[in-house]
């Protein structure tokens, strides 16, 4: 994050007139969004083998709406949600998508960006 240094939580394609169609990281820790270019690594700022990894199904309300974008060169991931589809919150579309986690977990991928409210208490 520019600023607060923490990391992104997930990334946002934006449909707005200005700004259609262009990613913003979120941060974490103080909700500050920032743009970076798509199809880039959020880890290690890599464009080679990135690619993206859904839920699929009929239990899936919007096919298509959060994705994970998955990185070969450093084993990581981080979900990306498109505002297209609707309405669009990182922190919450992050906690209702914990399936694609698991799905990209099982594929070897490592979270690039925590999401705080996942972090068990004392």
């Amino acid at each position: 994050c520019p600023c607060c240094g923490f990391l992104p939580v997930a990334s946002i394609v934006k449909t707005v007139n200005d700004v259609s169609n262009l990613r913003y990281l979120h941060c974490a820790l103080c909700n500050t969004e920032w743009n970076l270019v798509r199809v880039k690594c959020v880890a290690c700022d890599s464009t080679e083998g990135i690619s993206y990894s859904e839920l699929q199904g009929e239990a899936v309300k919007q096919p298509g709406a959060v994705r994970a974008e998955t990185c070969d060169s450093c084993k990581s991931y981080l979900k990306i949600a498109y505002q297209e589809k609707g309405g669009v919150d990182p922190v919450a579309d992050d906690l209702a998508t914990l399936a694609l986690d698991i799905l990209v977990d099982e594929a070897g991928y490592s979270r690039a960006g925590p999401n705080l409210l996942l972090v068990p208490g004392g």
